[in-house]
């Protein structure tokens, strides 16, 4: 070859070399780009059921990745992450459900650089006329290319089986807390009402405080959001102040389910500050009677000291019912064929009261909670924003037992904790 051919091949590798390096610092770029942009935001659920005694979990197949994982999906725009996972778990799966506990995140890196985030809930499917499905936007299923199998498995299949690491990371927590009786709760939903006509406009006094309405337009869509919340967590008891605005606020989701709503003078302004004591009380005896229709201790069918075996056995893969139902089986604490458990129902309750009833209740809260998941309770005014809502998940203790806590202050039973309870205590607390 002449030295002209070796100097032309040299400078055709040297300028492959160069562009495969601007091709490399242009990707490295894009990446880093993608990295500093807010994360994709996605939902999903371990949605559960017990069958002969058995814990089970419903997992979905993707054919695009030939992997088994839970049932999740990216959020829609103004979308909340809670109905995010209950619309993808209805789309993947053509199950309703009702949300539980919160489980955790699991977070990755995209191809792009991007970083995304999955929250996942504890769930169960909604049961025949199931309060708030109604109030559900239909959903487009899942086209065969996404999803070709769903299935339900027990749990120890599904820790042989899943995929990916954070997926058997999330369903071992969901089997603990079967195993130390805190995956059956009583979830109470504490709302604020939504955004009010202001007095200046509607007038002082006590007989415009009881009749002031929700603003037209931003109000009214806060209404229809926390139907949205209550509806994602099953509510099927209502309590409210009787004044016109925490009323309002429940109307939509009482209307849309069926459900009556019950008013309690207790919860209103006036009794914030002339009663106190007696509006915690109230409170106290809705935190309790519902913490006890959580059941016995354990994790419901129990075994000998109050514990089932651990699952054992082949489960044959079990097809997907039509219509998304589940004969035969029922919510936490719901009596039916097919399921064990509590023998009384158990049922998410909803209360709405005013911005001065926030601190006195809160208080209340942290009564059945320990320091660290306290932390997690606004401290300060306003406490809650117009339309705002925690959701807290109780459990009752017939026997005193340790509870630790977990790095997101949950609290968490076995392993020898550091805090001795007995009685009702609170096990989890969210924000919406």
């Amino acid at each position: 070859m002449s030295l002209a051919a070796k100097a032309g091949a040299r400078s055709k590798q040297q300028a492959k070399q160069q562009g495969k390096q601007q091709t490399r610092r242009r990707k490295k770029s894009l990446r880093i780009k993608a990295s500093r942009r807010p994360p994709v935001l996605a939902a999903g659920a371990l949605v559960w059921r017990l069958k002969n005694d058995k814990l089970q979990v419903l997992v979905v197949h993707r054919p695009r990745y030939d992997d088994w994982s839970f049932p999740k999906g990216k959020a829609e725009p103004g979308e909340s992450m809670v109905l995010t996972a209950i619309r993808e778990v209805a789309e993947e799966t053509g199950r309703q459900i009702v949300l539980g506990r919160y489980l955790g995140k699991a977070r990755r890196r995209l191809v792009s650089g991007r970083k995304k985030r999955t929250l996942y809930w504890a769930a169960q499917v909604l049961p025949e006329a199931g309060p708030g499905e109604g109030l559900r936007a239909a959903v487009k299923p899942a086209s065969k290319r996404e999803i070709d199998k769903v299935r339900w498995w027990k749990v120890k299949k599904a820790a042989r089986k899943l995929t990916h690491a954070d997926d058997k990371r999330l369903l071992a927590r969901l089997v603990d807390w079967y195993e130390s009786g805190q995956l059956q709760v009583h979830s109470l939903v504490l709302v604020r009402h939504a955004k009010a006509v202001s007095r200046a406009t509607w007038g002082y006094g006590i007989n415009s405080e009881i009749t002031r309405p929700l603003v037209m337009g931003r109000g009214q869509a806060q209404a229809r959001d926390v139907a949205a919340l209550l509806s994602a967590y099953g509510v099927r008891e209502l309590v409210s102040s009787p004044w016109r605005r925490c009323v309002d606020t429940l109307a939509p989701y009482a209307h849309g389910c069926g459900l009556d709503l019950r008013s309690d003078e207790t919860f209103t302004e006036v009794s914030a500050l002339t009663a106190p004591e007696l509006m915690q009380a109230s409170f106290r005896d809705l935190l309790e009677r519902g913490s006890a229709l959580t059941g016995l201790p354990g994790r419901g069918p129990a075994g000998p000291q109050g514990r089932a075996s651990a699952p054992e056995g082949r489960l044959e893969p079990e097809a997907v019912g039509p219509q998304g139902r589940e004969p035969g089986l029922a919510l936490a604490g719901q009596a039916g064929p097919g399921a064990a458990g509590p023998p009384e129902p158990s049922y998410p309750l909803a209360l709405c009261v005013h911005r001065p009833c926030l601190p006195l209740l809160f208080e209340t809260l942290r009564e059945y909670m320990g320091p660290e998941l306290a932390t997690k309770l606004p401290d300060s005014d306003p406490w809650l924003r117009p339309g705002q809502a925690v959701v807290v998940h109780l459990r009752r203790w017939p026997a005193s037992v340790q509870l630790g806590t977990t790095p997101e202050g949950d609290v968490e039973a076995g392993g020898g904790g550091d805090v001795v309870v007995k009685g009702t205590r609170i096990v989890a607390l969210e924000l919406h």
